[in-house]
């Protein structure tokens, strides 16, 4: 046994020493100010000041292609005390292969992902910006899919099992930027189960989403960062309350969008008008519903209008005003954000960091956090 385990140990020393390997290390900080005066306590009026910041560390080998990261992420409030804060570990292994453009990932993933806010509010995103599961990116010339299994809580005596299980696919007409037009759709499933000591009337509850959509992408050829995109689809979900009357309710509604961005100012329109969605959320609010709580209504209309007042390879600093309107209230946010990211590619300055979110309109898969 002493030999075979001796013969393994040796075996794999000679690996690590015959392989390429690389130091990675990165650092993601993100400071927000958001105040929000909304008339509805679906999005009641409140604050956040906060900073965030992810370190990270590990080692690559085999080109990059294989990769062990460890940090934290912590969440700091600003407030009089300075009380709030939460401190999430980081723990992952990726595969990356860009020649095959696959990206996989397992582990507790900091920061992954840009989403459509009526999978993820902005709210959650700012607290919960990990994924507890994996994730896999597929991207080609004409086709880009990701899809991730998080599982957001996990089961015990008191609380119950929750987790979500998401996938995008889109074709595309050609490579990022200048003209291009883009079909596919959004899909996930969110799962409530039973704690292990249920209380009474305590049950199973499902949800499932699809979205699919079409859209065109105008890139300037001088400047990739101008850009106009426009979408439409249509929001479908599906609701079971198992312990409740156990019958499937299903919802629908066009949804659109109309992004542009000139030099520094951008503008961006969305607009939902259907069937009132998430219709369990009075009763398990984002327990199971992770998306923002406006589509629960029959019309929603969400304009935002930003400013870039400083922009740089690893620095953003923008200005956002946004205009919330249902066909019950309104809302009004005011925001000025602030991201910081640097890595040992961008110190040493080789590269520049790898994006899978270019402005193609499609909120998709994102190795560097997203802008707030």
């Amino acid at each position: 046994m002493r030999n075979w385990l001796s013969t393994i140990l040796i075996a794999l020393v000679s690996a690590l020493t015959l392989s390429s390997q690389e130091l990675e290390w990165s650092v993601n900080m993100n400071a927000v100010f958001n105040n929000r005066e909304s008339e509805t306590a679906l999005a009641p009026s409140n604050t956040y000041i906060f900073t965030r910041i992810t370190p990270q560390i590990g080692v690559s080998m085999d080109s990059a292609r294989h990769r062990i990261m460890g940090g934290v992420t912590w969440y700091q409030p600003m407030n009089d005390h300075m009380h709030g804060y939460k401190v999430l570990p980081a723990l992952y292994y990726q595969y990356h292969n860009q020649q095959r453009g696959l990206s996989m990932a397992m582990g507790v993933i900091p920061d992954a992902l840009r989403i459509s806010r009526f999978l993820q509010s902005d709210s959650i995103s700012y607290i919960n910006p990990n994924i507890n599961g994996f994730l896999i990116n597929i991207e080609k010339p004409h086709f880009s899919f990701v899809s991730w299994l998080n599982w957001r809580q996990i089961r015990t005596n008191n609380r119950r099992e929750a987790f979500d299980v998401t996938g995008q696919a889109f074709w595309h007409s050609g490579n990022y930027g200048y003209n291009r037009f883009q079909a596919g759709g959004t899909a996930r499933y969110n799962h409530l189960a039973k704690s292990f000591n249920p209380a009474e009337g305590e049950g199973v509850v499902d949800n499932v989403i699809l979205n699919p959509s079409i859209g065109f992408t105008h890139s300037g050829r001088e400047r990739l960062k101008d850009y106009f995109h426009i979408s439409a689809g249509v929001l479908l979900s599906i609701d079971r309350d198992r312990p409740g009357d156990n019958k499937w309710l299903a919802q629908a509604g066009f949804m659109g969008d109309i992004e542009g961005r000139w030099k520094w100012l951008s503008l961006q329109e969305h607009v939902y008008v259907g069937k009132e969605q998430m219709p369990l959320y009075d009763k398990y609010a984002s327990l199971l519903y992770q998306g923002d709580q406006f589509y629960h209504n029959k019309f929603y209309s969400r304009t935002d209008v930003a400013a870039t007042i400083f922009e740089r390879d690893f620095v953003n600093v923008e200005a956002r005003l946004t205009f919330h309107a249902t066909d019950k209230t309104t809302a009004f946010w005011q925001q000025l954000a602030v991201r910081f990211y640097l890595d040992n590619k961008i110190w040493k300055r080789n590269k520049q960091p790898k994006s899978f979110n270019n402005h193609n309109g499609i909120r998709t898969y994102r190795w560097l956090p997203a802008q707030f």
